[in-house]
């Protein structure tokens, strides 16, 4: 026996007995919402490092201006603020101080909220505003990644996107840099 056999044989040798993967779909959560769903929702994206404020929809305006009371050039893609969003060109943009969407769906696991592209209408607003507002049903919040693949349809559109928190990286001298490929923040509003 050669010297390569005789590793092999005592590599095979010390080899733990095989286990059976789990049955992930056994132990997923439903997509039904439960308060403690809401709570460690609020917990993760504030970890993420995003703002999570609450409030109705019917204070939504209000909660807009509080969010970003300084103002500057406002761009939402719920009609909100910007009836003209649809017609603006993807490059106009890199100017936008705070751009508002709404949220399909937010994971409690992880802080995370789906945004497909019919509810941004140009991809580029998300990456290329300084502040991003994400509206969000607290109805909407699902316990996991599972749930959340469960409840949305990600080859109904052309692009969709999981966001938590605002554009940070680490790459760089492990320094972390906040805004470094989007948005400086994000705040999520949490609505009833």
């Amino acid at each position: 026996m050669t010297s390569r056999e005789s590793i092999l044989a005592a590599v095979r040798a010390a080899r733990p007995a095989a286990v059976a993967l789990p049955d992930v779909r056994t132990n997923a959560s439903s997509t039904s919402n439960t308060s403690d769903d809401v709570r460690e929702f609020i917990v993760a994206t504030e970890v993420a490092g995003a703002r999570v404020v609450t409030g109705t929809r019917a204070d939504l305006g209000a909660l807009i201006d509080t969010a970003y009371p300084a103002g500057g050039r406002q761009v939402s893609a719920m009609d909100l603020l910007d009836a003209n969003a649809e017609r603006l060109l993807p490059h106009s943009f890199a100017d936008t101080d705070v751009f508002v969407c709404e949220g399909v769906v937010g994971v409690a696991e992880n802080g995370a909220i789906w945004l497909p592209l019919s509810r941004l209408r140009h991809r580029s607003a998300l990456f290329l505003a300084t502040n991003v507002i994400v509206v969000l049903d607290r109805n909407r919040v699902v316990r996991d990644l599972h749930a959340a693949y469960d409840a949305i349809d990600v080859a109904a559109e052309g692009f969709g996107v999981f966001v938590s928190g605002p554009s940070k990286t680490a790459d760089i001298e492990q320094s972390l840099v906040i805004g470094a490929h989007g948005a400086k923040s994000l705040t999520v509003l949490l609505i009833e």
